[in-house]
């Protein structure tokens, strides 16, 4: 099942974040398997905060640590330089996950709800 949204979303390009019961991406369950690996291809992806709190973004390092960079407030958004193989994940003020984010070849808009 999550090998056909991230087909469906990798080929049309526009993903809509599916939320579990609690409220959580299922994307988050990626997180503990993902990490950085090549810093070739050089891109942007930008994070617009549409909820009414703020968010933080982390990028998951070549250990798939996570690693601070910014709080976005609410109705901001933040344009991060980053590489194709870079996921980066998107929590509450609380830490808990709302979802993880690979950048394209050509520069990302990602729009948390």
């Amino acid at each position: 099942m999550w090998f056909q949204f991230w087909l469906v979303c990798s080929l049309k390009r526009l993903c809509l974040q599916f939320l579990t019961a609690s409220g959580q991406s299922k994307q988050c369950a990626s997180e503990s398997v993902s990490s950085s690996r090549s810093g070739k291809v050089s891109t942007e992806i930008t994070f617009i905060n549409q909820r009414r709190q703020s968010v933080k973004t982390y990028w998951l390092d070549y250990s798939g640590k996570r690693k601070f960079y910014a709080t976005i407030a609410p109705g901001d958004r933040v344009v991060q330089q980053t590489y194709v193989t870079h996921p980066w994940v998107v929590t509450d003020t609380s830490n808990n996950c709302l979802g993880v984010y690979y950048p394209d070849g050509q520069p990302r808009i990602v729009e948390i709800p």
